[in-house]
């Protein structure tokens, strides 16, 4: 672990165990972490009880945690390791790629396995755990629990870890899309950062093939075959004044009350024939390009733009890992003229394992990385602000100056960028496999829409949804 890291992550504990003891002591204020608080009582973590709730089995000295591969698994690790420290529970952490963190997960539910205690889940994976009783309910849990201070949760991601009023999850680790440029080319040659699709393309070809920048291309775009060109075309459309449902839209009372599918509405294929347009912009490989190499190609200094997740700014940032670390800024994602922008929402959920044996242990962890002075630390080492007062933090803005873009996507995205019911790692699937195909000249982007739509169709039927 970073030892500055450690060091300033242990005085905020220390200072929460003394704080903890003074009020105990007084017996009127709410305890400052559950750990310090049963310590202080003679009770610990793991004999803890939440009525209402199932209880930890038995003594508790681990526990076990399964997430993505994501660039702050390892900083998950160093509070695991504090937290450990703290209480003598271990909690072991595991992760996986993409596809094989929601492969692993569901299958804790389709085994009724207690293999993992804690779950973190992606948000259009919310529909498909809650209603697979993968993850438990913790609405009471969190009623019980006002040191989380639900309010002060970003509301656009809180809505996400809702499913039929029920909160299967704490909001942990959301993400934005930010455009990502360099600053320093765009303002030698005196263009403006995009803010409409027609100046990102505009933007792209000015820097594609131009003698000033040799081998260089003007953006880099996700349009590998299944859930990266997927999630691309759910995160784009919307920006075209696109839904990808009938009542799915900036504003809907209820997403999922008409989900006739619409991609291959008018804005749906424009969207598709978008991605089809911005090859000739992109590097060599193009078609092969997930969130890896995204990144990798703007950090190597070897395209002028990116789409990019936030959470992924802080390695751009990393003088050790990128070239172009101080030549970049950010803005909001661009949007058809006439469209406001909608910044794609995306992000991790910390949720208790249905199964799991030790629900009250896992509980406690869970709210003692996400109280504010502890998730302020995470938030520190990760760039992933998940609360009101952490997009104005004084300290978090100076350490991070795209906050301010993140704040403006976070207080205008949509919650239902992507879907979130129980098909929806098999919608963006559809898509993202049809749209590989498009890209690749084995049909056109309207037949591409067009055999997506009827397939999502035939699945929506299947599931017995509302259509018109």
């Amino acid at each position: 672990m970073n030892r500055s890291l450690k060091c300033t992550m242990l005085n905020v504990l220390a200072l929460i165990i003394v704080f903890t003891i003074t009020a105990c002591s007084g017996g009127n204020n709410e305890s400052a972490g559950s750990a310090s608080s049963n310590a202080n009582t003679g009770q610990s973590a793991s004999e803890s009880t939440d009525e209402g709730n199932s209880p930890s089995v038995g003594k508790v000295d681990s526990l076990r945690m399964i997430m993505i591969n994501d660039p702050w698994v390892e900083t998950a690790k160093d509070f695991a390791s504090l937290y450990e420290e703290e209480t003598g529970i271990k909690v072991e952490v595991e992760s996986y790629g993409y596809d094989q963190t929601h492969q692993k997960e569901v299958l804790l539910g389709t085994q009724k396995s207690d293999a993992t205690d804690i779950i973190v889940l992606d948000s259009p994976w919310v529909g498909e755990f809650a209603e697979g009783g993968i993850t438990a309910d913790i609405t009471d849990r969190v009623a019980n629990s006002p040191e989380l201070d639900w309010a002060d949760y970003i509301p656009s991601f809180a809505k996400v870890v809702e499913w039929k009023g029920k909160k299967i999850g704490v909001p942990f680790a959301p993400y934005y899309t930010l455009l990502h440029y360099r600053k320093d080319l765009f303002e030698a040659e005196g263009i403006a950062p995009p803010k409409t699709i027609d100046e990102l393309k505009a933007a792209a070809k000015h820097f594609t093939n131009n003698p000033k920048y040799p081998d260089f291309y003007g953006i880099s775009l996700n349009n590998a075959k299944g859930a990266a060109a997927g999630q691309s075309w759910f995160e784009w459309s919307a920006n075209f004044g696109g839904k990808y449902f009938e009542s799915a839209y900036p504003g809907t009372t209820d997403a999922y009350a008409d989900v006739t599918p619409l991609i291959n509405s008018p804005a749906g294929i424009e969207t598709a024939n978008f991605f089809k347009d911005m090859l000739q912009y992109q590097p060599p490989g193009a078609l092969n390009v997930a969130w890896d190499e995204r990144l990798q190609n703007f950090a190597q200094g070897k395209v002028a733009m990116i789409v990019e997740w936030n959470v992924r700014t802080m390695a751009m940032a990393d003088k050790d890992k990128s070239k172009i670390a101080d030549q970049f800024a950010t803005v909001l994602m661009p949007s058809k003229e006439g469209v406001t922008s909608v910044p794609p929402l995306g992000g991790w959920l910390m949720s208790i394992n249905q199964y799991s044996k030790k629900q009250d242990a896992a509980w406690d962890f869970i709210k003692w990385i996400n109280k504010k002075d502890i998730h302020k630390e995470f938030v520190k080492a990760s760039a992933t602000p998940a609360r009101l007062s952490q997009l104005d933090d004084a300290e978090l803005i100076a350490m991070f100056p795209w906050f301010d873009t993140v704040k403006a996507s976070a207080l205008q995205a949509f919650e239902d960028n992507r879907p979130r019911i129980p098909e929806s790692f098999q919608i963006i699937d559809i898509v993202g496999n049809y749209s590989s195909q498009g890209l690749s000249g084995q049909m056109t982007m309207e037949e591409a829409m067009n055999k997506a739509n009827e397939e999502v169709e035939m699945l929506l039927k299947q599931g017995g949804y509302t259509m018109k």
